[in-house]
C-alpha cells in the first residue's frame, strides 16, 4: 500500500540504502553506458557493473537527471531530459572508445531503446542490453498513472511512499539499493508515457540485443521481454527469463547468472569488432 504526501512531506524524505550512487570504470571497448531505474541509482546495477569492469570493459553509469539528490528535484524532470543527458554520454563514449553498448534497467531501458532507435545514433553503437524493460507497467500502477495523467496541468505535487527500496526476492540486498523513499508522481507519469512513446520505435533498433527479465517482477511484467524480442528490429536477439528473480534482477538471487549473460554478450561484441589479422 502506498502512502501519499505533498511537497512538505517530500522535503523530509530520505534516501534508502547506503553506498555510491554512480559508477565509473576505465577499460576497453565496447564502453558500457548504463542507465538505472526510476528514482534509483547505479546501486541497482552495481554487482553487474563490478563484473563488467572486472572483465576489462569501460563503464559510465552516471546518475540520470533528477536522481541522487531529493525527490523534489525529480518531480520536474521529463523523459526528454533523461534521453538528452544520456545521448550526450553516449556520443562522448563513442568518440573515445569507438564502440559502445547501452545497458538499461527499467526506466533506463526506455532511454536506451529511444537512443538505439534514432537515425543519428552513433555508428559505434554495437549493442543494447535491457534488464526488466518498462515498455508496460503492471496493474494497478499502470491504470493509476493513466488516471493521474488525465489531470494534465492540474496534477497536484504528490509523492507515493515506497514500500521497499526495490522489488527483489533476496531481501538481504535491500540495504545496498540506494534510492528515493518515495515516487514523485509527475515524473512517474513521464515513465508511464515513455513506454507508449518507445513501443512504436523498437522496430528501428538493428544492433544486437540482450533482453533479460525476472519471472517474479512486480513492477514490469515478464512478458515485456517476450514482446520486445518479437518486436525489435534486430536479427541478433537473445532473451532469458530468470525464474528466481524479481524486478531488480542485477541484485537478486540470480545476479551471478545475470552477470555471466551480460559479460558473455559483451565478449562476443568485442570479438566481432576486433580487427582481423591479414
Amino acid at each position: 500500500m502506498f502512502g501519499f504526501s505533498g511537497r512538505t512531506g517530500a522535503s523530509h524524505s530520505t534516501m534508502l540504502g547506503h553506498g555510491p550512487v554512480e559508477f565509473f570504470a576505465p577499460g576497453g571497448a565496447p564502453c558500457v553506458v548504463a542507465m538505472h531505474g526510476f528514482g534509483g541509482t547505479a546501486a541497482e546495477l552495481r554487482p553487474l557493473l563490478d563484473r563488467i569492469a572486472a572483465a576489462g570493459f569501460a563503464v559510465d553509469a552516471a546518475l540520470l537527471p533528477g536522481h541522487g539528490t531529493s525527490p523534489t528535484d525529480l518531480q520536474k524532470v521529463r523523459f526528454d531530459d533523461w534521453a538528452d543527458a544520456t545521448r550526450t554520454r553516449l556520443r562522448r563514449a563513442a568518440d573515445r572508445y569507438e564502440t559502445v553498448v547501452l545497458l538499461g534497467f527499467s526506466l533506463g531501458t526506455l532511454v536506451g531503446m529511444q537512443l538505439a532507435s534514432e537515425p543519428d545514433r552513433p555508428k559505434g553503437l554495437t549493442g543494447l542490453v535491457a534488464l526488466g524493460n518498462a515498455v508496460t507497467l503492471r496493474q494497478p500502477t499502470s491504470a493509476g498513472l493513466a488516471a493521474l495523467a488525465c489531470l494534465g496541468a492540474r496534477m497536484p505535487d504528490l509523492y507515493a511512499q515506497k514500500p521497499a527500496a526495490g522489488d527483489v526476492r533476496d531481501e538481504s540486498v535491500l540495504g545496498d539499493l540506494v534510492t528515493y523513499d518515495r515516487h514523485p508522481l509527475r515524473a512517474a507519469i513521464e515513465t508511464y508515457r515513455a513506454g507508449a512513446r518507445v513501443r512504436p520505435l523498437v522496430g528501428r533498433i538493428t544492433c544486437p540485443a540482450l533482453i533479460l527479465h525476472g519471472r517474479h517482477d512486480r513492477v514490469c511484467p515478464w512478458r515485456n521481454a517476450v514482446w520486445l524480442a518479437d518486436a525489435i528490429g534486430s536479427k541478433d536477439v537473445s532473451v532469458r527469463i530468470f525464474e528466481r528473480s524479481a524486478h531488480v534482477l542485477a541484485n537478486d538471487f540470480e545476479r551471478e547468472d545475470v552477470a555471466r549473460e551480460v559479460c558473455s554478450f559483451l565478449d562476443r561484441l568485442r570479438a566481432q569488432s576486433a580487427p582481423v589479422d591479414p
